[in-house]
């Protein structure tokens, strides 16, 4: 009778992932501000840089329907 250990062990290591030739530069996307370069939050509708002041976007400027 075969050792089932042995059978589990074979198995997992034929069907290991390989990592080798997986590597990556490590890379972060932030989105600043275009005037002093602070960096902007995370999924935020901000009009305004909290740092310099400069204006992204006019709040007051609306879009009429047609």
């Amino acid at each position: 009778m075969s050792n089932p250990f042995k059978k589990i062990s074979d198995t997992s290591r034929e069907t290991a992932k390989k990592w080798d030739n997986t590597r990556t530069a490590p890379a972060v996307q932030t989105i600043t501000c275009p005037q002093c370069a602070a960096p902007r939050p995370v999924n935020t509708n901000i009009a305004s840089c909290a740092y310099c002041g400069f204006r992204f976007m006019d709040p007051s400027v609306t879009i009429k329907p047609q």
